[in-house]
């Protein structure tokens, strides 16, 4: 017999021609045949084809056929979780999938004669339409999925419209032309003890998770600041975390304007409001105005000269603040407050007040405003004031400040321990109180420089029990209160007579109800009968010409931000929480369960019966 050609497919092709010429032969011819020629060796070593020399090593591979399999079926789907939830690992979740192709791909292709057979089989096809449909349905699913996604339309079903937004709201947030982002700063809900704090970080998220929802161009995140300490140091430097809790951050990552929302009560009934006034603040769309007094001898914020106050209102307006004169002349009776003014400044006025000017300041300061009609209504905020005094000043400033609990003393404080050296009328305040806000004497963590204030006069709060009196800085025990300006040694061993001791105050927050001899009240009033007053002892501190000394324009920029810190730029009302409840008797709750109980599952049952005695 003859060598048969190693080379299948000739060996196929050539068995049944071989067979033919068999029949046709003789067996003489049949023999010679079956000796071989020259160079028949050769031919039949020249048939092989590639696949022959790599058939061995594939028979070495298929024999792992089972562990490759399994092999990347794990590193196919563990790649696939890897860049679905690791973004970090992104790339190794790649390749993770590649390794798993590779090694299914090469299992289907030394055996793919095996694997169409079974995909051409009757099961294989009856497989094969399956994964079709399935794929199909998870596709028109995620089809759907992705449209009401993009087209989504949100309903509010209940009866106060407790989870919408107010027009304005949603107009501005409409109108946004820049993106902006919100960080609120509360501790995971996992570590929350207090079931205050865990409700207030859910009516933030909840009131925040709106406002994205309304607009492409607002985003938020909620941050740990005992987890990310970073976030919180670079908005609010070194503070202590325990100020930065609860807090909420409204920036605009264009211009990098930022805004901090604080609560204003513990049950963030403004919250909507004061978000608005975030993003107002942060797009510079609008700004906070404050008002400087002039026509009573008042400093000007024009003047460039030493005693003025051009650097002060370059350093407000740095702070994003709208910085206007507001002229009362004496001979004008009809004057009020605007209706826009965050903050007014009364800077040493020297000349009288008028009693129709110190109405409307009573009128402003009690959070009211006069209309045209001569009706009174409420303001959207109480009256905030800073009343920058000095010796100089006229008693009717003076009684002014009295109606609202404040008392300037007469004479200027000599601190023998704290006075500057060869100029001891200057008092060198250093002695900033740890009690008062941190935003004012503690900024960004960072305690402020010492203040200088030539002729400072003591402030003396009135206790009648309406109002909340922090001081700011206190003097020395060693310091005196002189009435006599030309004098600059006190008198200590005068009896009676001596010039009275301290400490004192150069500066007071006072937080009011109403002005002296208003009644107590018996609830909490409204933010828009508080009054807020910082008074300072003296009003050289922030001019020209001590602007840039020590920290007293620290100290003054600060008790503003302070005090326009939670002002409102936009009134928007609360949503009032409706309690419903579903009150029945017992008959109508014994109907309800029953019910409940038994109709609806009986109805099931009485449909699957029907559904089995039709297809019976």
């Amino acid at each position: 017999m003859s060598e048969q050609p190693r080379d299948w497919r000739r060996r196929r092709g050539g068995s049944g021609r071989q067979d033919e010429v068999s029949e046709a032969a003789s067996p003489e011819q049949l023999i010679d045949s079956e000796e071989p020629t020259e160079g028949g060796a050769g031919d039949a070593e020249l048939s092989r084809t590639l696949f022959s020399f790599l058939e061995p090593t594939l028979d070495v591979i298929g024999s792992y056929r089972f562990p490759m399999v399994i092999a990347g079926v794990i590193a196919l789907v563990s790649g696939i979780i890897v860049v679905a939830f690791v973004s970090s690992m992104r790339i190794y979740g790649i390749a993770d999938i590649i390794v798993g192709l590779v090694l299914i791909g090469t299992v289907g292709l030394i055996f793919l004669s095996s694997v169409t057979a079974a995909f051409l089989s009757r099961t294989g096809r009856y497989g094969v339409n399956s994964i079709i449909m399935m794929a199909a349905f998870i596709g028109i699913t995620l089809l759907i999925g992705i449209v009401t996604f993009e087209n989504n339309k949100r309903i509010d079903v209940t009866a106060t419209n407790q989870f919408s937004l107010a027009e304005r709201t949603k107009q501005i947030l409409s109108d946004l032309d820049e993106p902006l982002r919100a960080t609120a700063f509360y501790k995971d809900l996992a570590l929350t003890a207090d079931p205050g704090q865990a409700s207030r970080r859910a009516k933030v998220e909840d009131t925040l998770k709106e406002f994205a929802a309304r607009s492409g161009k607002f985003t938020f995140r909620v941050v740990d600041p005992d987890y990310k300490p970073d976030i919180a140091n670079a908005y609010f430097g070194a503070r202590p975390l325990a100020f930065v809790a609860e807090s909420v951050v409204v920036e605009s990552l264009d211009s990098d304007k930022i805004d901090v929302v604080q609560p204003t009560d513990p049950s963030y009934s403004q919250l909507e409001q004061d978000l608005v006034t975030g993003m107002l603040v942060a797009t510079g769309e609008e700004q906070k105005a404050i008002y400087f007094l002039t026509g009573h001898g008042e400093r000007s914020i024009n003047s460039s000269g030493p005693d003025g106050y051009s650097e002060l209102r370059a350093g407000l307006e740095q702070d994003n603040y709208r910085v206007e004169p507001l002229t009362w002349s004496a001979d004008d009776t009809d004057v009020s407050v605007p209706e826009d003014a965050a903050l007014l400044v009364i800077s040493r006025p020297t000349g009288e007040l008028p009693d129709t000017h110190a109405a409307a300041l009573n009128r402003y300061m009690q959070g009211k405003i006069l209309n045209n009609d001569g009706t009174v209504s409420d303001r959207r905020e109480g009256g905030r004031m800073i009343f920058l005094a000095d010796t100089e000043v006229v008693d009717t400033f003076r009684q002014f400040l009295a109606i609202w609990g404040v008392v300037v003393g007469k004479g200027y404080i000599r601190d023998l321990s704290q006075s500057v050296p060869g100029n001891p009328q200057i008092l060198r305040v250093s002695g900033y109180n740890p009690e008062a806000p941190l935003e004012i004497v503690f900024p960004r963590g960072v305690p402020l420089q010492p203040s200088f204030m030539p002729s400072t006069s003591p402030m003396i709060v009135i206790d009648d029990g309406l109002r909340r009196p922090v001081p700011l800085a206190m003097t020395s025990p060693n310091s005196y209160l002189i009435t006599d300006l030309e004098r600059a040694d006190p008198i200590t061993d005068a009896g009676n007579d001596s010039d009275p001791r301290g400490p004192f105050s150069p500066a007071v927050f006072v937080q009011g109800i109403g002005p002296v001899g208003s009644p107590v009240p018996t609830s909490q009033p409204p933010d828009s009968e508080l009054s807020w007053l910082v008074v300072f002892g003296d009003s050289d501190f922030v001019a020209n010409s001590f602007f840039g000394r020590g920290g007293g324009a620290d100290l003054f920029l600060n008790s503003a931000n302070y005090l326009l810190g939670d002002f409102s730029l936009v009134s928007i009302r609360d949503k009032a929480f409706t309690f419903r409840e579903f009150n029945l008797n017992k008959n109508e709750f014994n109907f309800v369960r029953w019910t409940s109980w038994l109709f609806l599952p009986g109805i099931m049952g009485l449909m699957a019966a029907l559904v089995w005695w039709v297809r019976r």
